[in-house]
């Protein structure tokens, strides 16, 4: 016997509520995946002894100690300046000098167009355990060893393939009668991608640099090797305190805290740019 659902929901419903088992299952995985993240911010904030405990506790009197050990006796607000401006400094670097190689692939032809455009996509594909050794010789022999300089410009260098690549794609979309028109009217190549094309593709600019931000903030292996007590950034000091034979959770979880919230403070305060410059180009 058929059975009729109509009552349970209706066609004319909305779609939100013929789709609630979407929405369920979408909550669900949420909530799974936020928590360790929620762990991780109880852990910066409990006491030395209860983060030690077995079995965890949940309840308990948050305290300020760990965040007091890192500031004050560690000195992880150094680091983070060095994350900060070696990040900041990459990405702008690398943005700048990508969005023009991405619009000369996308606006002029020339001989090995396609295998320049190839060629700067494999330079993403090395794998940085594979050229850590080369590149410490190399930062040995010019004396870039443990310096933030070294490191924005192997950060720009590393980025560069991967602006190019997305950027390309956007400009590829721009229609090139716009730039023709400012041509007309008396404008240089330059006055036609600044005043049309550079506004147009701001979203794009934007989306691009917060995902490059975000590798640059995030990248470890490099820092690890190619940095001291100078110019070391955040990701390989949050590592030396769960390397210990005896690992300070509380610590720890203030220290993942640390390196984990400007970025994701950043990342929600230009969220509809970043998701502006993502959807690009999808609807003509």
């Amino acid at each position: 016997m058929q059975k009729d659902f109509s009552s349970i929901v209706s066609p004319d419903a909305p779609e939100e509520e013929r789709n609630w088992w979407v929405h369920a299952i979408l909550g669900l995985a949420s909530a799974i995946a936020s928590l360790p993240v929620i762990w991780i911010l109880l852990t910066a904030f409990m006491p030395s002894d209860i983060a030690q405990s077995m079995p965890p506790k949940v309840l308990f009197w948050p305290t300020l100690d760990a965040f007091h050990e890192l500031i004050v006796e560690r000195d992880m607000l150094y680091f983070m300046m060095n994350s900060a401006i070696v990040a900041i400094v990459s990405t702008v670097l690398s943005v700048v000098l990508g969005m023009f190689c991405a619009y000369a692939l996308a606006r002029y032809d020339f001989a090995g167009k396609d295998d320049v455009a190839f060629w700067i996509l494999t330079n993403r594909m090395m794998p940085a355990v594979a050229i850590v050794l080369p590149m410490f010789l190399i930062f040995q022999t010019v004396n870039l060893l443990d310096t933030r300089v070294g490191l924005i410009i192997l950060y720009t260098a590393m980025q560069l393939p991967f602006v190019v690549w997305m950027l390309k794609g956007y400009f590829e979309e721009v229609p090139r009668q716009l730039e023709e028109i400012a041509l007309v009217d008396g404008d240089t190549w330059f006055g036609a991608f600044r005043k049309v094309v550079l506004p147009m593709m701001a979203p794009a600019i934007t989306a691009t640099a917060i995902f490059v931000l975000i590798l640059s903030w995030n990248e470890y292996a490099f820092a690890f090797f190619l940095t001291g007590s100078e110019a070391k950034t955040l990701p390989p000091a949050v590592v030396t305190f769960a390397v210990n034979a005896e690992v300070s959770w509380d610590v720890l979880g203030a220290a993942c805290l640390i390196i984990t919230a400007p970025i994701m403070i950043f990342v929600v305060a230009v969220q509809k740019r970043f998701i502006s410059g993502l959807s690009m180009g999808m609807v003509r």
